[in-house]
């Protein structure tokens, strides 16, 4: 019997981790997503790009337009890469420091803002401020660090705006070697294979302009992908490499544990509040299951980065929570006291 309830247990939190099950198949834009790029000393597929250049200019992974309607990362990157309408008319870039709008003349109850606005702002002298006592090395208040940020987050988005040179064509020999944009192609490889890929490149980009719809593009992203693979196959990524970062984004296995870590407390607290003894196996087995679902997220991440996964703040807190619940199950197995899991599980 008490198997039986820590299966059930087990079965609860799996199927929060499993839920939706789409999550374990491919999506329809699979050969636009695991593209691989060069950037930040790592080959990473092009999802990964977008959601981090997303989030960095913006702020979050969705974009609201001014119609109310929404755009994931994807398709907001490949609109900024495309080009697609007048990005510098666009409230995109996240400025929500209130005393430096203010102090730049800007809406302090506005959240984003446009290229243009902020450029017609004073933000451009007082960055200009905040350059020359950097060059000084003098301190820099809270307003100056806000300010750099802003300009941060600018700096990108006129990065990634019609980017010609994003670094999509491999070496053709050296693994550590510099990738290239795809007009650059001519410099290490023949015209042939130059005019095959800024043909490739300019189709997706017409037929983008055309339907809007990111799946439209994704035939011609498997056979670009193709082509370069092609160009350098002992350099290019494997397609299992690029699709298991896909996977890993797409999976978000820490926030799934966060979810199925408060399933188990909340049961282990009906279960300490109430004659309920012989459920106590029940929070127990979806407890465990939260720390599947975890560990796996780590092996994920280990095999994805290539080392252990403690060398941020981020990842450092995500391990030490890890950390906690292991023990706390140790423990909880051996004296039964519920309390050890009721402590770790928040």
């Amino acid at each position: 019997m008490k198997f039986l309830k820590f299966a059930l247990g087990l079965l609860l939190g799996l199927a929060i981790a499993l839920t939706p099950f789409s999550t374990w198949q491919p999506g329809p834009t699979a050969g636009l997503q695991s593209l691989a790029v060069q950037l930040d000393g790592r080959k990473k597929p092009l999802d990964t790009v977008a959601r981090e250049t997303v989030t960095q200019i913006h702020g979050s992974t969705t974009y609201r337009q001014s119609d109310g309607s929404k755009e994931d990362y994807l398709t907001t990157f490949l609109g900024l890469w495309f080009n697609d309408r007048d990005w510098n008319q666009e409230p995109y870039i996240l400025f929500n420091y209130r005393p430096l709008k203010e102090a730049a003349g800007l809406d302090p109850e506005q959240k984003y803002f446009s290229f243009r606005e902020l450029m017609q702002s004073s933000l451009p002298m007082t960055l200009r401020q905040v350059r020359e006592k950097q060059a000084a090395d003098l301190g820099l208040s809270r307003d100056d660090r806000e300010a750099l940020i802003v300009a941060d987050r600018m700096s990108l988005m006129l990065d990634t705006v019609a980017r010609d040179e994003l670094p999509l064509v491999p070496h053709p020999s050296d693994l550590k070697g510099r990738w290239t944009g795809i007009q650059e192609t001519s410099a290490a490889y023949s015209a042939e294979d130059a005019a095959d890929l800024v043909g490739t490149l300019e189709m997706m980009k017409v037929t983008y302009a055309r339907h809007r719809q990111v799946e439209a593009i994704d035939p011609l992203a498997r056979q670009l992908h193709t082509q370069l693979q092609d160009l350098s196959p002992t350099v290019y990524p494997g397609d299992r490499f690029m699709s298991r970062e896909v996977f890993f984004n797409r999976l978000h296995a820490f926030a799934k544990g966060w979810q199925i870590f408060a399933l188990a407390f909340v049961g282990m607290l009906a279960v300490t509040l109430w004659p309920l003894p012989n459920w106590y196996w029940l929070p127990m087995g979806t407890f465990a299951a939260g720390l599947g679902i975890q560990l796996y997220g780590f092996a994920l991440r280990v095999q994805v980065a290539d080392r252990p996964p403690v060398t941020n703040m981020y990842e450092s807190v995500v391990w030490v929570g890890f950390g906690i619940a292991a023990l706390a199950m140790a423990f909880e197995l051996r004296t039964r006291a519920r309390y050890y899991l009721l402590a770790a599980a928040p």
